[in-house]
Order: structure tokens, then C-alpha cells, then sequence
């Protein structure tokens, strides 16, 4: 189809090459007479192709025309033909049924429920802020180290996703203490002298697995100072548990008591914070109760306690333990915290506090928490903080 030629604008003068100036010109003739000159005659502008141009407006309106046209068909074929939206019920087709997980008694698949354990140390210096992992852990213990420092054992059952663990830091004879419970994998980066005679006897009921001689399973994180920068991952440990003789280790920890959680309307409406003073203020730790999670949003230096990946860390059950701390003998700086025995306890969950007694018969023993008549004390699904303080120690609730 042959393009169709443009006409000038009225307000544009013909160019050079156009056919209308190529004409050749004739040479103008001179009137002497005073004879009526003739009258011009007046010819009107056509357009290349012989035809008169449309108004604007009827360009306009046949645009408009088109686009109502296909409006119409796209909306036809988009709606008028299809049938009248419906909602979709999704239909649950599993039929295999969850069960408390052991160790802090959250639902899981049937072979999750009880598995081995990867108990690491992990450090809470101020410098080694923030952690990474610690949401995800099961079990937390929270106690004094040197210098009115406060240090981790955080426990997460195998199989539990996690990307990263850490900052790893050393050993101390209490952490093996309450690892012992659950012959875990025990994770660490060196230790005090003491912790580190224990690791070697045949006494302990954990297995021992040392950054200093399972370097491989570690990694240093550059963009941190050192020594706040070792971690780890489910990966690594599970690769240490493998070639260690944990690998054919058959977990023998017993659960704690497990309740389910009250509706919104028996929860108390206001609750006040606990405070616990380890030491200095960048040692304090707060609990916020959240009613409608019922669950206890955790701050510490009146901040909130996030992890590396800006998640604040929340229990769902936290036990204060109040135990016998002094020093060891003969070692002026070294930690002795009186782990097996007896003594006073704060169960804070569903936004209560309830008095009972903790009691430890033993390293491998389980700890047991009792009420005033010495029943367990029952624990909702979630994770576990247990602070272990002074007997003497600063609690406000």
C-alpha cells in the first residue's frame, strides 16, 4: 500500500524541491497603458493527493471510537466469558501427626521429636553484640562469666534451621554442668583450666568438640574483631558430628512437663517488667510481657535484644534460678557456680510468676523444677530461658 503524502501546513512555505516551484518562471511584462489591471485569481491550497483534509476533530473522534471498540472486545473477552470468581478452599491431605518436640516441647514431625543436641557456648560481651542464631535455639542458659560479663550455653536440636551460630567462645565447668544433661555435642572455643581438665576426664557426658582441634568445622568473620568473630552452622557440627564418636550417640534426655498456652481473655491485662541485675547496666536484663503473643519480649541495657539479623529475642518460658556463686579456690578469678543440689526458683510464664524449687541431683541428671508441692511445673511450648544468679541477686518483678 503506497504511503500517502503529506500535505504542508498552511503556515509553512513550499520548499525548494517540491513540484510546485520547479516550474519555470516567465518574465515579468510592462503596462505603460492605465488600462484596469486584471483581477488576481485566488487558488486554493489542495493537499498532494488531489483531496480535501479532514477536520481535526474528526480524527479525534474516530481515535476514540477505535479505543471504545477494543475497550469493549478486551473487557468481553476478560470477564463477560469467563465464569464468576469463586473462593478456593485448600485441603490439609497430610495425615501424619505432629508431636511434642522433647526438649522444649514445640509440635514437630514424629522423627524430629528427639534428637541429638549441639550445646554451644556463646559469648555476650559488648563487643560481641549482636548474636547470631539465638532465636532459633530451644534452650538458653544465661549466667555470670568473668568481670560481671554474662555468657550463653544455647542448646538447638539437630535438624533445626539455623544459618548461622555464634560469636563461639570458651568454656567454663558449670556450661559443661547443664550440657551434661543431654550428652550433647558440647561446642567451644578453648576454656578456663578447669573446664578444660573436666573435658578430658572420663567423668563428663558430653562430647567434646574444641575449635582449637575442629578448626575446619569453624569460620572467622572478617568484618569483626577478633576474638568476637568465630561461628559456626548446623552444617559444620553435624559434619563434626559425624566423624566424632557422638555419630552413634542415642539421645537419653527426658522432657520437661509441657501444658498448653490459656486464650487471650485469662491472660492479665498488665504485667510488670522483670529486671535481673547481673552486674553493671550493660548486663541488665528486662522482660516485656506480650499479651497477645503470650510470650516475654526480652532488652537488655534497656535495649532491644536483637540478633545479627535484627530479630528481638523472645522466651516463651524463663526460669530464674538462684544458686550458690563464689570463686574457685585457689583461683581468684575463675567462676564456682553450685550447680547440683537445691534451691529457690521463679517460673515467669502466661504472664504469671510462680515460686517453686530447682533441683539438679547430678551433672548427667536432669533438672528437675518443682512447685511448693513439689509437682513439675509445667512449661508452654517454646523456647526456655533459665537465668542462673547470685542467691543474693537483684530480681525485680
Amino acid at each position: 500500500m503506497a504511503k500517502k503524502p503529506t500535505a504542508l501546513p498552511s503556515h509553512e512555505s513550499a520548499r525548494a524541491d517540491d513540484p510546485i516551484d520547479r516550474q519555470p518562471e516567465k518574465s515579468p511584462t510592462l503596462r505603460t497603458s492605465n488600462t484596469e489591471l486584471p483581477k488576481p485569481t485566488v487558488v486554493k491550497p489542495t493537499s498532494a493527493s488531489g483531496r480535501r483534509r479532514l477536520p481535526i476533530w474528526i480524527w479525534y473522534a474516530a481515535a476514540g471510537l477505535v479505543i471504545l471498540v477494543v475497550a469493549g472486545v478486551l473487557g468481553w473477552k476478560l470477564f463477560g466469558s469467563s465464569p464468576a470468581p469463586t473462593n478456593t478452599v485448600v485441603t490439609n491431605t497430610s495425615t501424619e501427626k505432629l508431636v511434642p518436640r522433647v526438649l522444649d516441647g514445640v509440635p514437630v514431625q514424629a522423627d524430629r521429636a528427639f534428637t541429638n543436641i549441639y550445646a554451644v557456648v556463646i559469648e555476650n560481651m559488648v563487643d560481641s553484640r549482636p548474636p547470631s542464631g539465638l532465636d532459633k535455639a530451644s534452650v538458653i542458659y544465661e549466667t555470670l562469666a568473668e568481670g560481671g560479663i554474662t555468657r550463653f550455653l544455647a542448646l538447638w536440636p539437630v535438624g533445626q534451621a539455623v544459618d548461622q551460630i555464634g560469636p563461639v567462645r570458651s568454656a567454663r565447668p558449670y556450661f559443661i554442668s547443664w550440657a551434661a544433661e543431654y550428652k550433647p555435642l558440647f561446642v567451644h572455643a578453648g576454656g578456663s583450666p578447669q573446664a578444660l581438665a573436666t573435658l578430658k576426664s572420663s567423668q563428663t557426658n558430653v562430647y567434646d568438640f574444641n575449635q582449637f582441634t575442629h578448626g575446619g568445622n569453624f569460620v572467622r568473620d572478617n568484618t569483626r574483631p577478633a576474638p568476637h568473630n568465630l561461628y559456626t552452622d548446623p552444617d559444620k557440627l553435624y559434619s563434626g558430628l559425624r566423624n566424632s564418636p557422638a555419630r552413634d550417640a542415642v539421645p537419653t534426655y527426658t522432657s520437661w512437663l509441657f501444658k498448653g498456652e490459656p486464650p487471650f481473655d485469662n491472660r492479665p491485662a498488665t504485667v510488670n517488667d522483670l529486671v535481673i541485675d547481673f552486674s553493671s547496666f550493660s548486663y541488665k536484663v528486662t522482660y516485656k510481657y506480650d499479651r497477645v503473643q503470650n510470650s516475654y519480649l526480652r532488652f537488655v541495657a534497656d535495649q532491644p535484644h536483637l540478633t545479627r539479623d535484627g530479630v528481638q529475642l523472645v522466651a516463651k518460658n524463663i526460669m530464674v534460678q538462684f544458686e550458690k556463686i563464689g570463686l574457685i579456690a585457689n583461683d581468684k578469678q575463675r567462676l564456682d557456680i553450685q550447680t547440683i543440689g537445691s534451691g529457690k526458683l521463679l517460673l515467669f510464664r502466661d504472664g504469671t510468676v510462680t515460686s517453686g524449687t530447682w533441683k539438679k541431683d547430678s551433672d548427667a541428671a536432669r533438672t528437675q523444677w518443682l512447685d511448693a508441692s513439689g509437682n513439675a511445673l509445667a512449661l508452654n511450648p517454646g523456647q526456655i530461658w533459665i537465668e542462673t544468679v547470685p542467691t543474693d541477686a537483684k530480681v525485680t518483678y
